[in-house]
């Protein structure tokens, strides 16, 4: 009987969530990962030194031989391979015949100097040549990451996947990679795995002379950031690097079994506790663009908006991404509080003295959701949320020490001084249609908390009969209730005074025309989705889940952070100029 009932409740809030996305038009992520075929294509013909051509295509039948037959020796042979034709990598027409077969050799190289052991990212390749052993190094240019970071690489082949609108790739110089990182030791707030690009090539330092009888011409690898390094300087001039932008998201995504409806009816048996952490290591002096997800998702909403941010030329030189998980399914004021202590946590983490002052300079994203997090993170509570609650002060209830203070952060708050400036996506300020429907209410009915955490919450509201609000008394709030138009928390909520120094930027869709509500996403109507505050609104064309990623959200995206960064210079010259009229002995001094 109990296995039955919990497969209904799950076949009913999958119904619930199947309705939510497509009413908002979201399509399930599909990721089709193809590995490179690199088999020897027809003999080449086009126009190369025969000899060294065909010597070529000799030694890579036989180091293909020898890796079907576990050898390691097709290690040295693809190496071969990648110094007689390295010449041709150069060359203004990567269509030559020559530089693909440098470039399967290069792939081969990678994935079987991994396959035994003859790759260490912090020394470089083990390659035997002519009776000699050498290890030959990386040099690494561009990278937030550090070598070690380098686990395991991955040559990109063919993929497809709807999660992304445009792939950013383009052939060039060396073959792209997927660099996966496994963390072993503890990085703050990086997650346990990551994925990145790269580009590899093989350097040779002056003319490339494959003497046979010679152990190891003048030769290292080279391992690039595409983000960051764009052309290389070669004997024959700059030349593009081959790159592949959008490769490490569909990589990321190709294994992704998301947990998101679990931890929405589990939200304390979450697989993924509430988490910000960042797609790259923390690096001084670029501001945070802090994204955080809506309800019944996680991170990989984000990947087809990061995907165009990451693409445009100077991106990454003056913003980092970080992102912000939690589980969707109970209350989110208990997620705004713990963002609230993960963003000051970041700041006496990674900045203890204050040197950076991008850290309090923070652009934060909030989608559906994720923008009512967002809110109150920019809001004074004052006693107004309390209010809403509770009709007694909180010092006055009979509760325990550990009870009050977990309220406390919940209900009182103060915003957060490193945010300057947010943009809600779709956010639902005034509340959403669907958690006023019935399949909204089953749905939250049937989002379960821990037996020890139920025991614990009546006991509260039986220690102080008449003192809580019928919204509080009923049950523990989920987040679907607190999205319901006459929650009275909802509405102290949207009443909240926001920080004057922070500036609002919103998002509306208007794709759709409900009954009553007017126009709206297809969850949000357009009316809850409005901030009279905002300084700057735009009304795009969208289904609440495309609304993020859409071609115009993205265009004002780019225009807002483009005016925070000015902003932001604007701000540095005069704290500057400030700080000399203060100080004008300083000048004289450092003069």
């Amino acid at each position: 009987m109990l296995a039955q009932r919990l497969y209904r409740t799950h076949v009913l809030v999958v119904a619930f969530a199947v309705w939510v996305l497509s009413s908002s038009g979201c399509l399930m992520t599909r990721v089709k990962w193809i590995e490179p075929n690199d088999d020897l294509p027809h003999r080449c013909r086009c126009g190369k030194p025969s000899e060294q051509v065909a010597a070529a295509e000799q030694v890579y039948e036989i180091a293909s031989e020898q890796e079907e037959q576990c050898l390691d020796a097709c290690v040295d042979s693809y190496f071969e391979v990648v110094l007689l034709t390295a010449d041709d990598d150069s060359q203004a027409c990567q269509q030559c015949c020559v530089s693909a077969l440098h470039k399967r050799a290069l792939r081969k190289l990678v994935i079987t100097c991994q396959k035994f052991g003859r790759f260490d990212s912090g020394e470089g390749f083990t390659i035997h040549r002519n009776g000699q052993t050498e290890v030959l190094p990386i040099a690494y240019h561009g990278f937030a990451w550090r070598p070690d970071d380098f686990h395991l690489l991955t040559p990109v082949g063919d993929y497809q996947t709807n999660a992304l609108q445009n792939h950013y790739r383009r052939p060039g110089l060396g073959i792209p990679l997927v660099v996966s990182r496994c963390g072993t030791g503890q990085r703050p707030f990086l997650r346990k795995q990551s994925t990145f690009s790269a580009t590899i090539r093989l350097k040779y330092e002056g003319p490339l002379e494959c003497d046979p009888t010679e152990a190891f011409p003048d030769v290292h690898f080279e391992m690039y950031d595409p983000m960051r390094v764009d052309t290389v300087w070669t004997p024959r001039g700059p030349v593009n690097i081959a790159r592949d932008l959008s490769a490490p998201i569909a990589f990321a995504l190709r294994d992704e079994r998301s947990t998101i409806i679990d931890d929405f009816i589990a939200p304390d048996d979450a697989v993924n506790e509430d988490q910000l952490y960042m797609i790259e290591p923390y690096q001084p002096g670029k501001v945070p663009v802090v994204l955080v997800h809506g309800l019944l998702s996680n991170p990989f909403t984000w990947v087809d908006l990061i995907n165009e941010l990451i693409s445009q030329p100077g991106f990454m030189d003056h913003f980092q991404l970080w992102l912000f998980e939690y589980p969707t399914g109970r209350a989110f004021l208990r997620d705004a509080a713990s963002l609230r202590q993960q963003l000051r946590l970041a700041q006496q983490t990674l900045d203890p003295h204050q040197q950076d002052p991008q850290l309090r300079n923070m652009v934060m994203i909030g989608h559906s959701l994720g923008g009512l997090v967002t809110q109150l993170q920019i809001t004074s509570s004052g006693d107004q949320l309390w209010q809403s609650a509770a009709n007694r002060p909180l010092e006055e209830l009979l509760l325990s020490e550990e009870e009050r203070q977990n309220l406390a952060e919940l209900f009182y708050f103060e915003p957060s001084s490193c945010v300057s400036r947010v943009v809600f996506i779709g956010t639902p300020h005034r509340g959403a249609a669907a958690a006023n429907r019935c399949v909204g209410r089953l749905a939250s009915s049937f989002v379960s908390v821990s037996q020890q955490r139920k025991q614990e919450y009546e006991a509260m509201i039986r220690n102080n009969p008449g003192v809580f609000s019928d919204e509080i008394e009923r049950r523990i709030p989920t987040s679907i209730d607190l999205l319901e138009p006459r929650s009275p928390l909802l509405q102290a909520i949207d009443a909240l005074p926001v920080n004057p120094k922070v500036q609002i930027h919103s998002l509306v869709g208007n794709h759709c025309l409900t009954f009553k509500l007017g126009r709206s996403d297809g969850v949000v109507p357009v009316e809850s989705a409005r901030d009279p505050r905002a300084v700057s609104e735009r009304i795009v064309n969208a289904t609440h889940s495309k609304l993020k990623s859409h071609p115009d959200s993205v265009e004002e995206i780019l225009a807002i952070l483009q005016l925070h960064l000015e902003s932001s210079r604007c701000m540095q010259v005069e704290q500057a100029i400030l700080e000399v009229a203060a100080n004008p002995l300083s000048l004289s001094t450092a003069e």
